[in-house]
């Protein structure tokens, strides 16, 4: 490799190297540090680039997952944007996982339309979930369609996925669906998320369930364990009325007096 070359290589996997580190940092300090590797990203020589980025990561899957995000930052180039749609359809599944959840955490919006396949047929059902989760974290325009379609397949293996997507997006085109599964799902769970889904749309026998469901109690037995969904709850009402939220049992309280206070 030439001198120009080996050292591109060495710069991204500078890059790449902060990426991984950073995951062990907070929200806020990893926003900053990718912040900072997007700028120098922007600015590599696009000559040779593919290659140095091959280099770059070497043997290390976390590398590769990282890699995702330098090349978010390069789709002028077209191969670039290949790369990624051949890494999204590599024969192992956890390395598709890996790069779908990169995706959706680096909110690299970009690769959207890569996921409709993922979502309607891959044949690893945890990279279909992923994808699903994704989607519906990123809220892209160009699989919302893909959801749908699934949605009116009725697969209930996907059903609570499904929920938790379209209650992200929440829009006209989600309703049916949100609230046939709210209406006839046998599971609390899946009531639940369609209700926070419908209850973001205004519907007010959705939010009646939700409060409601703050008093949902765990329930345990001899050989059973059943946790009840009062949190779930009661961070969809939070969502749905811009209330502060914890994923701690306390804000179930806090909930409870805020619908006392703020919506008698």
């Amino acid at each position: 490799m030439r001198k120009e070359a080996q050292s591109l290589a060495l710069r991204i996997r500078g890059l790449l190297d902060r990426l991984v580190a950073c995951r062990q940092l907070s929200t806020d300090e990893q926003e900053v540090v990718g912040d900072e590797v997007a700028a120098e990203a922007r600015i590599l020589p696009r000559e040779g680039i593919l290659e140095a980025i091959d280099t770059a990561i070497g043997s290390s899957e976390m590398r590769r997952q990282a890699a995702v995000f330098i090349l978010s930052e390069l789709t002028d180039v077209p191969e670039v944007v290949d790369r990624i749609g051949e890494w999204l359809r590599d024969p192992d599944p956890q390395i598709r996982s890996w790069l779908i959840q990169t995706v959706m955490y680096w909110r690299l919006k970009q690769y959207t339309p890569f996921l409709n396949d993922i979502i309607e047929s891959d044949p690893d059902p945890f990279c279909r979930d992923v994808a699903i989760h994704a989607a519906g974290t990123l809220k892209a325009d160009e699989n919302l369609p893909t959801l749908l379609r699934l949605a009116e397949h009725g697969d209930h293996d996907l059903t609570w996925r499904l929920a938790s997507a379209l209650k992200d997006y929440a829009t006209e085109d989600c309703r049916p669906y949100l609230n046939e599964w709210f209406q006839t799902d046998e599971s609390k769970s899946t009531r639940v998320v369609a209700a926070w889904g419908l209850g973001k749309l205004g519907d007010e026998k959705a939010i009646a369930y939700l409060i409601h469901m703050l008093d949902d109690p765990d329930r345990r037995g001899p050989t059973f364990s059943e946790p009840g969904q009062s949190l779930k709850a009661a961070q969809a009402l939070c969502d749905i009325y811009e209330w502060p939220f914890e994923w701690n049992k306390s804000y179930v309280a806090k909930t409870v007096a805020r619908v006392r206070g703020e919506l008698k």
